[in-house]
C-alpha cells in the first residue's frame, strides 16, 4: 500500500531506533536547532550539505559516521544510493562536527537510502534499505535487512581491509602445513588461497568444494585463524544443521594445535552452540539453523519486537556453513533437531533466510554442491572432487557393490483382491484389520521398511550379509535403513543370523545409532574411537559429516532419490585407515538403489510424505501464519496433489456428501483452486477454500496410507542371486564392462592425451599424467578398482564355464596368480590396447633393474643403488634429473653424488630402465 512521505519517515524512524539511533524525524531535525551530542546516537533530519539537505545524519557523539537518504515507500531506492553520496562529499564544513576521515572525495564513510519498505530476498532491488562503504570505490551498494548499529559503524570504520589483505599475503602457511599441528595438506592450501582471492576481489559469497574426507573442518580452522589473525572479519557464525557436527568442529578448533603449540581456542574466544548471543570479545560462535530461526524468527516471550532482535544484522560479519547441500532430501527421515521444520524445502527456505538476515560474507562448504547451493554461494571457488583424492591417496575407492537380489525385492510384495491386511498402529501399538482389499495390491521396493512392515525380506537380506560380516573385525559397517524402527529390526535380525550362523556376539558389536536413542552423540563417539559397536544401523544422523575412518562397509537397506545423499552416504566409508589395512571398501546393496537413482536430483515429487493424511495436511494448513505465503502454497498443492492420487478410490457417499455441501464434484473444486493465471486463487484462497471443506476432505482418508498405520508382511523370501555391478547402472555383466573399456581405450588412445602417453610414450609417465588418466577414465565411467574386480570376475567365470579346465584350475581361479592380483591400471590398459601380456608397473620396474643388473659387474653400492631407484619409481613412475635432487635423494647428496657413484652415467643407466621396463614380449 502507497504510505505518505510523512508516514515513510515514521517508518524508518522506527528502523532506526531499532539499530539504536535516536530517531525523531519531527522533533530531531537541524532546523529545530539540534545538534549532536556527546555520549548520545543521534539521527538528525534534515541537516544541510552544500547546496541540499541530507534526509538523515548520523551521529556517533560529535562523530559525523552516516548519511541516509529517505524516499517514498513506492519508489525503488538502489539508485538513490548515489544522492546520499553526494551529500557524503560536500563541502559543507558543520559546526561542532567531527570528521570521521577523507577517501578520495569522500568525508563521510557510510551511506544509505530507505524507503520504508522490509528486505525483499526474491528481489533485492525492492528491499527497502540500500547501504554502500564509500571508502574503497570497488565497494558496491547492497541490500540490508536492517540499518547498522552506531557500534558497528564504528567498528566497521576502524576495520581497514586493505591492510587485512596485506597481513594475509605476508602470513605464512608453514604453521599451518606442519605435521605436528593442523597437518595442512597442499590442496588445502590451495583451497583456503581461492577463498581468500576470491573475498579481495569483492564477491561477498564464496563456496568451496571438497570430496567428504578431504578435511574440509581442518581447513575451515586454518581459514578462520588466518581471516580473524589478519583482521579481515571481526566475528565469525559457524553455522551447522546438527548439533552432533557443531560438537564435532568445535572439538576440533578447541584441540588442533595452531601456533606455538597454541589451539584457536586457546587464543581467541569461542562460543559454544548453548550461547544465544555472541560476547564482544567472542570472534568464533558455533551455531544451528535451527536455534538461528527460532531466535531470529519466533523467538521466546518478551525476547524481541518486530523491529528488535535478540542478534542484529552486524551480530557477524562473516558466516561459514558447514556441509553447504544441506536441505537436499527428498525423502528423508525427520531427525532430532530438524522436526523444527515440516520439509526438506521448509528447511532450505529458512537456511537461506538466516543467511540472508546478517550482513555479513558467506563461505559455504561442502562435498557434494545441490541446486540451491550455487544459488546461494554461486559456483565453487575451488574443487577437490573424490576421484583427484583417490588418485592423491587422501581417500579410497570403493569395490563394484555386492547386489542382494531377493524373490521379494525383485518382484515387489503383492496382496490379491480381497486378501485381508493387517497394519501395525503406531500411535496406539496395536496390530488392526484393515479388511479385504477391494484391489490387487503390489508395494516396490521404495516402499520396503515404510509403507510396509517385512520382517522376511529383512532376514532373508541379513542371512546373506553374515556370509560378508565379522562382529568382532576393526572393519566396521555401516547400514543405512529406512526409519527408526526398521533399524530396530534390522539390529534384532543380525543379532539372531549371527547366533543361528554359530558365531558369538558381543552386545555392543551392533547397535543402532539414530536421533532417538538416549546419547546420540556418546554412541558415536564410542562407533568412532572404541572396538565395539562394529555394525552399526541408522537411518541420517550418520549420513553426513561423522567420521569414522575404520568404515568399510556401507549397506544399503532403504532407497534414496538423491544422489548427493547416496554420495554422502558412501562417503562414510572413503577415508584411509592405515592402522587396520583397509586398501578400499565394499558397497552391499539390497534395494537395487543404482537402478533407483534419479539422473537430475531437482526433479523432486510435490509431495514429500506420501502416506500423510488429510487431516495431518490440513491441520498443517492452519498452523502456518497468515503471512508465510510460501508455505501456505506448498501445503495446498500438497492436497491438491494427495486428492489426485486416491480419488479413484472415493467411495460414492463421500463423493455425494461433498457435492451436497459444496455445490460442486471434489474434481471440480480442485480444478478451481489450482487453475493457473489471472483468476487463480492466492495462496490465502487457497487455504481459506480448502479449510472451509476440511471435514469432507478427511473422509477421503484412506486406511492404507493412514498415519502412523503399516502395513505388515508375511510374504516369505529367499535370495536369488549376489552379483556385482558394473557400469552406469552397475547391472552390467563383468565381461562386457571389460569389453566397454576394451572399446573405450580404442575410441579414445588419442584423443586423450593421458592415454597416448600410457599406450605410446610410457617413458614420459609421471604421476600427474596418471593423476589425469584417473580423472578422464572416473569421467567415462570405469575406475581401476571396478576394472580390476570385473577382469577377476571375468577370468573366474571363464574357468567355472570352460568344462576342459582342470578342477585343480578352477579351484584356483582368481586366488594368487599374477594376471589375476594386479592391482596397476597401467597394465590394463596395456593389456587390453596394445595386447601385451598383464604385469604391473612395480613388476615392471623390478624386471628392468634385474636386466640391467645381469648386463654388467656392479659393485655392492652400486647395486644398493639400483635397489633404492627401483622403489622410487614404483611411486614417482618417471625419475628425471631434477628427481635426484629432490627426497628421499636431496638428503644422500642428490645428482652430483650418485652420479658419481655410477661413474657419471647415472641419466644413461635411468634411460636404460625406463626403456627396457615397455619392451614388448615376443
Amino acid at each position: 500500500m502507497p504510505h505518505s512521505e510523512q508516514k515513510t519517515r515514521q517508518r524508518i524512524d522506527e528502523q532506526l531506533r531499532a539499530a539504536d539511533w535516536q530517531a525523531d524525524t519531527v522533533n530531531l531535525r537541524y532546523s529545530n536547532g539540534v545538534r549532536p551530542e556527546h555520549g548520545k546516537n543521534m539521527a538528525i533530519a534534515e541537516v544541510p550539505f552544500g547546496e541540499g539537505y541530507a534526509d538523515y545524519a548520523l551521529f556517533v557523539g560529535l562523530q559525523l559516521i552516516g548519511i541516509v537518504e529517505a524516499k517514498k515507500n513506492t519508489k525503488d531506492v538502489m539508485s538513490d544510493v548515489s544522492q546520499a553520496e553526494r551529500y557524503a562529499q560536500a563541502g559543507t564544513v558543520l559546526e561542532n562536527v567531527q570528521y570521521s576521515g577523507a577517501w578520495n572525495t569522500y568525508r563521510v564513510p557510510f551511506v544509505y537510502a530507505a524507503n520504508g519498505r522490509d528486505y525483499v530476498p526474491q528481489l533485492e532491488i525492492k528491499s527497502g534499505i540500500w547501504f554502500r562503504d564509500v571508502r574503497l570505490p570497488t565497494n558496491h551498494g547492497r541490500a540490508v535487512q536492517e540499518f547498522h548499529s552506531p557500534e558497528t559503524l564504528l567498528a566497521m570504520l576502524e576495520h581497514n581491509e586493505q591492510a587485512a589483505y596485506q597481513r594475509l599475503h605476508a602470513e605464512p602457511f608453514d604453521y599451518l602445513s606442519d605435521t605436528k599441528g593442523l597437518g595442512l595438506r597442499e590442496y588445502q592450501v590451495r583451497g583456503i588461497q581461492a577463498i581468500e582471492r576470491t573475498l579481495e576481489q569483492g564477491h561477498r559469497s564464496a563456496l568451496l568444494a571438497m570430496a567428504t574426507g578431504t578435511g574440509k573442518t581442518r581447513l575451515a580452522i586454518g581459514l578462520c585463524y588466518r581471516l580473524i589473525k589478519s583482521k579481515r572479519f571481526r566475528r565469525i557464525l559457524f553455522l551447522v544443521d546438527r548439533s552432533l557436527l557443531g560438537t564435532q568442529a568445535m572439538d576440533r578448533f578447541n584441540d588442533v594445535r595452531l601456533e606455538d603449540f597454541q589451539t584457536f581456542g586457546n587464543i581467541y574466544h569461542v562460543a559454544d552452540l548453548e550461547a544465544k548471543t555472541p560476547d564482544d570479545d567472542t570472534k568464533l560462535h558455533f551455531a544451528t539453523v535451527q536455534g538461528l530461526v527460532r531466535r531470529l524468527f519466533s523467538p521466546e516471550s518478551g525476547e524481541s519486537t518486530p523491529l528488535v532482535r535478540p542478534l542484529s544484522i552486524d551480530a557477524y560479519d562473516c558466516i561459514i556453513v558447514d556441509e553447504a547441500h544441506r536441505g537436499y532430501t527428498l525423502d528423508k527421515e525427520v531427525a532430532d533437531d530438524e522436526a523444527y521444520f515440516r520439509t526438506s524445502d521448509d528447511y532450505t527456505s529458512q537456511y537461506r533466510r538466516v543467511l540472508e538476515y546478517f550482513d555479513a560474507v558467506r563461505i559455504g562448504l561442502t562435498a557434494t554442491p545441490a541446486l540451491h547451493t550455487a544459488q546461494i554461494f554461486g559456483h565453487p571457488v575451488f574443487h577437490y572432487s573424490y576421484r583427484q583424492a583417490v588418485v592423491d591417496g587422501v581417500l579410497i575407492d570403493h569395490e563394484p557393490p555386492y547386489n542382494i537380489l531377493t524373490e521379494l525385492n525383485s518382484a515387489g510384495i503383492k496382496w490379491e483382491r480381497g486378501e485381508n491386511v493387517e497394519a501395525f498402529q503406531q500411535t496406539t501399538g496395536e496390530v488392526v484389520e484393515l479388511g479385504a482389499l477391494p484391489d490387487e495390491l503390489t508395494i516396490e521396493v521404495d516402499g520396503f521398511n515404510k509403507r510396509v512392515i517385512t520382517e522376511n525380506f529383512n532376514r532373508t537380506v541379513c542371512k546373506e550379509l553374515v556370509k560378508y560380516l565379522d562382529p568382532d573385525d576393526k572393519q566396521k559397517t555401516l547400514i543405512f535403513c529406512a526409519n527408526d524402527a526398521h533399524a530396530d529390526l534390522v539390529v534384532k535380525l543380525l543379532k539372531e543370523e549371527f547366533l543361528l550362523a554359530g558365531i558369538a556376539t558381543d552386545n555392543r558389536a551392533i547397535k543402532k545409532i539414530t536421533g532417538s536413542v538416549d546419547d546420540p552423540q556418546g554412541e558415536t563417539r564410542l562407533f568412532t574411537n572404541e572396538r565395539y559397536p562394529t555394525i552399526v544401523a541408522t537411518v541420517d544422523l550418520l549420513s553426513t559429516g561423522v567420521d569414522v575412518p575404520s568404515i568399510c562397509n556401507i549397506v544399503f537397506l532403504r532407497r534414496v532419490k538423491s544422489r548427493i545423499l547416496y554420495e554422502q552416504m558412501l562417503g562414510r566409508a572413503t577415508r584411509l585407515c592405515p592402522d587396520i589395512g583397509k586398501t578400499h571398501f565394499r558397497v552391499f546393496d539390497a534395494v537395487q538403489l543404482y537402478q533407483a537413482m534419479a539422473d537430475v536430483t531437482d526433479m523432486k515429487p510435490v509431495t514429500s510424505n506420501t502416506s500423510k493424511t488429510f487431516a495431518t495436511l490440513l491441520a498443517e494448513l492452519g498452523r502456518i501464519a497468515e503471512d508465510d505465503t510460501s508455505g501456505k502454497k506448498a501445503v495446498a498443492e500438497e492436497i491438491a496433489a494427495k486428492f489426485h492420487r486416491v480419488k479413484r478410490n472415493l467411495t460414492p457417499e463421500s463423493r455425494q456428501a461433498f457435492e451436497k455441501a459444496y455445490g460442486q464434484t471434489p474434481e471440480a473444486f480442485f480444478t478451481e483452486l489450482t487453475t493457473k493465471g489471472e483468476n487463480g486463487c492466492s495462496p490465502q484462497e487457497m487455504a481459506t477454500r480448502l479449510l472451509k471443506v476440511a471435514s469432507h476432505l478427511t473422509s477421503f482418508d484412506d486406511r492404507l496410507y493412514a498415519d502412523g498405520l503399516t502395513m505388515i508382511s508375511y510374504h516369505q523370501d529367499s535370495v536369488r542371486e549376489v552379483t556385482r555391478g558394473y557400469g552406469a547402472k552397475n547391472t552390467e555383466k563383468p565381461e562386457d564392462y571389460i569389453e566397454h573399456f576394451k572399446k573405450f581405450l580404442a575410441d579414445n588412445i588419442n584423443a586423450v592425451p593421458a592415454l597416448a602417453i600410457v599406450c605410446q610414450r610410457p617413458t614420459e609417465l609421471t604421476r600427474e599424467t596418471l593423476r589425469e588418466l584417473h580423472i578422464a577414465l572416473g569421467d567415462a565411467g570405469f575406475s581401476a578398482n571396478a576394472i580390476q574386480t570385473a577382469w577377476n570376475e571375468a577370468k573366474n567365470n571363464e574357468a567355472k564355464n570352460n568344462e576342459a579346465t582342470s578342477n585343480k584350475a578352477r579351484n584356483n581361479a582368481g586366488k594368487g596368480t599374477n594376471d589375476e592380483i594386479v592391482e596397476d591400471i597401467i597394465a590394463y590398459i596395456r593389456t587390453l590396447a596394445l595386447g601385451e601380456p598383464l604385469q604391473s608397473y612395480a613388476d615392471r620396474v623390478q624386471r628392468a633393474v634385474q636386466s640391467i643388473k645381469s648386463e654388467k659387474q656392479w659393485n655392492a653400492v652400486q647395486l644398493k643403488w639400483l635397489d633404492r631407484i627401483a622403489q622410487q619409481m614404483q611411486t614417482q613412475l618417471t625419475l628425471t634429473r631434477e628427481s635426484f635432487d629432490r627426497e628421499p635423494f636431496k638428503a644422500e647428496g642428490g645428482f652430483t653424488r650418485l652420479n658419481s657413484i655410477f661413474t657419471n652415467e647415472l641419466e644413461v643407466v635411468i634411460s636404460r630402465i625406463h626403456n627396457t621396463m615397455f619392451k614388448q614380449a615376443s
